[in-house]
């Protein structure tokens, strides 16, 4: 809740100082002047004091006339003083009974963009002013910083403030300048449209939803939110997962291939996380898991051994020489093999992808041709009508001559392409994972035959030493097969742990997805018809208070997409809800506007709503209006600012028909004349 108690405005010139004071309460106040007097200056000097001028509009000119800017007199026939300094002052409160001075200079040795604040009272009751505290406006950041003064407003209003979509795609805070145009009616635009209008210059999406569904609290804008930020964390989920599912096959890739690895985090995998890493391992496919298993058992059998003596080994040493020699010309054949099987599927692929490209093409210049046809030209009707849409040659005479049968139409064709391509693709997909496994086979041949020679070279060398010497033969395979297990097992220790991550990441995105499946559909709440339900209700009630008579009150429904009033007509025996364009009067486009704002302004009365309990409108007798509509608009807002809500009127209406109507109801603050008159003051501050 926000509420203005005390606005000050300040006008210096070099021999004398202008000024006004307007005290506010809570409920209904009147600033009652002649017309061009300055009614709209203090109104928008509220604006201008909260730094709310873009609300108007881009621009960042101050939007207060040339008597605070440029020059001042205190009679029409006077002639001008410049004006040197000037600023303006106001008093808010809010809901917690914090009270805040606000002083913003219009001219003077200071900056626009700064707003500077003191704690406590100062204006209504005079006394010392609190501890200061400076903020900026109009500048990035204002919104979010610490020292950004809508961060501040924001805070001192309890408001959290969602974050919305823009048109470019990114996101924002919904700025307090979006949202102001729903509490504050400015005599220029404010009363060309039933909401707002809404500044579109932030480029949010939606913007008079936004705003409609933060005043009123809905839950669909929470809801909306929550989907929104869930969608966010699943979607880096899944880009982590595949990260880490790179890693994972990269590290696989040096000694062999994985398997049972999904391409997407499953809540199964976060129960039971499951990996096969393989090796191509003397021919065959080995779990990493049982190739340690052989290699560690092999370790342990050598260094039981006894050392022999190079005499006593070489029999047995002769004899592996002729075996590896065999594996050695095996390997060689498998590589050879392997080497043509992956050319062979190399150019498969390449096949595959090249029909790929080309359905690819085909289905973008049918859909092109299919779009045409609905336009309306003949290129469009093309294949339809037995005619190539890209060469435009006749089907039955130059493609296939001998065949009478009627082609495809388009969006058969479409259809087919598409099959195709679903086909294909999954071909191409097959293939580039074959090409995979070829390539580890390859990768693990390969590493069997430099081991093979290795062995080889170690066994020959061993067969040239001294007979009596002790054989090294065993020692160097325990080093051979050390510097392999090491290496298997730094694999599987990066394996494990990318498994634990893939595991982690597992599980929070089956809670995200769990917790988006459970949001409901995004629509209305059963709560939020309720609301909109007691608006639509209180719209209704002031509308006959009014004299609304476009249509008749109770026709006046609300647009569950944007809350924009709609009118129910009967439609062949239906009732339809309808837009109501230009069949409403411009004066009934008024006292609906007056309907909306009071409406809205009275839900927090009964309703749990971000309203802040604040609406403010700048020559409400608009168009001509009745004054007899004028003073019972003036009647509801003074009956609709109960339990500290307040409404701040400007009205050129004589202070005797004003005071008639409203008697003590309200506050009413008169001005005979000019508003900014001489004062009694000090030098500047």
């Amino acid at each position: 809740m926000i509420q203005l108690r005390h606005l000050r405005l300040r006008s210096f010139t070099a021999t004398r100082a202008f000024g006004a004071d307007i005290p506010f309460e809570a409920g209904l106040n009147v600033v009652q002047a002649p017309n061009t007097s300055g009614k709209s200056t203090c109104l928008q000097a509220i604006i201008y004091a909260l730094g709310l001028e873009r609300s108007l509009g881009p621009q960042l000119t101050v939007p207060l006339p040339y008597a605070m800017r440029e020059q001042i007199h205190q009679f029409k026939e006077d002639p001008y003083d410049l004006v040197l300094q000037s600023y303006v002052e106001l008093e808010i409160a809010n809901a917690q009974g914090e009270i805040v001075v606000l002083h913003r200079d219009v001219v003077g040795d200071k900056s626009t963009k700064l707003i500077q604040t003191w704690n406590g009272p100062s204006l209504s009751s005079e006394i010392p002013r609190g501890e200061q505290r400076d903020y900026f406006v109009l500048d990035g950041g204002s919104a979010t910083n610490e020292s950004g003064f809508h961060a501040f407003l924001a805070q001192f209003l309890d408001w959290d403030l969602p974050i919305v979509a823009r048109y470019d795609g990114t996101e924002c805070p919904l700025y307090l300048e979006a949202i102001f145009p729903m509490l504050f009616v400015e005599q220029k635009r404010g009363w060309s449209s039933i909401q707002g209008p809404f500044p579109t210059f932030l480029r949010i999406q939606d913007v008079a939803r936004r705003v409609m569904e933060f005043l009123l609290d809905l839950e669909t804008a929470k809801n909306r939110r929550r989907r929104a930020e869930l969608r966010a964390a699943i979607s880096e989920l899944l880009g982590r997962w595949s990260d880490r599912r790179k890693g994972m096959e990269e590290a696989a890739a040096r000694v062999g291939r994985i398997r049972g690895l999904a391409l997407q985090p499953s809540a199964e995998f976060a129960a039971a996380p499951t990996l096969d890493l393989q090796l191509y391992y003397q021919g065959e496919w080995t779990r990493l898991a049982d190739v340690l298993q052989i290699a560690t058992g092999r370790v342990a059998e050598l260094e039981a051994s006894q050392v022999e003596t190079v005499e006593q080994a070489a029999p047995d040493i002769q004899a592996r020489v002729t075996d590896l020699r065999s594996q050695l010309d095996a390997l060689s054949a498998i590589l050879e093999a392997v080497r043509g099987e992956y050319g062979a599927e190399t150019q498969d692929n390449a096949a595959l992808e090249e029909r790929v490209a080309a359905l690819e093409t085909d289905l973008k210049r049918n859909q092109d041709a299919q779009k045409l046809q609905r336009l309306g030209s003949e290129l469009g009707r093309a294949a339809s009508e037995h005619v190539c849409p890209t060469c435009h040659q006749g089907v039955s005479n130059e493609l296939l001559p001998t065949v009478d049968s009627v082609g495809m139409a388009l969006d058969e064709n479409i259809a087919f392409v598409k099959s195709q391509l679903e086909l294909y693709r999954s071909a191409l997909l097959n293939s580039r994972e074959r090409l995979q496994e070829i390539a580890a086979r390859y990768r693990g041949s390969e590493r069997d035959l430099q081991d093979r020679q290795q062995q080889l070279r170690v066994l020959r060398q061993e067969l040239t030493r001294p007979s009596a010497s002790p054989s090294r033969a065993a020692i160097e395979e325990i080093v051979r097969l050390q510097a392999f297990i090491d290496r298997l097992e730094s694999i599987d220790e990066l394996a494990n742990s990318l498994l634990d991550e893939l595991r982690e990441i597992a599980s929070e995105w089956a809670l995200a997805t769990s917790s988006l499946r459970q949001l409901p559909a995004d629509e209305l709440t059963a709560a939020d018809k309720r609301k909109i339900e007691h608006l639509q209700t209180g719209i209704r009630r002031h509308l006959e208070r009014y004299g609304f008579r476009s249509f008749q009150p109770g026709e006046i429904s609300l647009s569950y997409d944007n809350f924009r009033p709609l009118v129910l007509r009967n439609d062949k025996g239906e009732t339809v809800e309808k837009e109501i364009n230009f069949e409403m009067s411009a004066s009934d486009a008024i006292r609906l506007k007056w309907a909306y704002y009071l409406s809205c302004l009275e839900l927090m009365r009964d309703l749990s709503v971000n309203h802040p309990g604040l609406a403010i409108f700048d020559e409400p007798g608009q168009q001509e209006v009745e004054s007899s509509s004028l003073f019972e608009f003036l009647r509801s807002a003074s009956q609709s600012a109960q339990n500290g809500q307040q409404v701040i009127v400007s009205t050129s209406e004589t202070y005797e028909a004003v005071s008639a109507t409203l008697g003590d109801t309200a506050n009413i603050v008169s001005f005979p004349g000019f508003i900014l008159q001489p004062i009694e003051t000090g030098s500047p501050t």
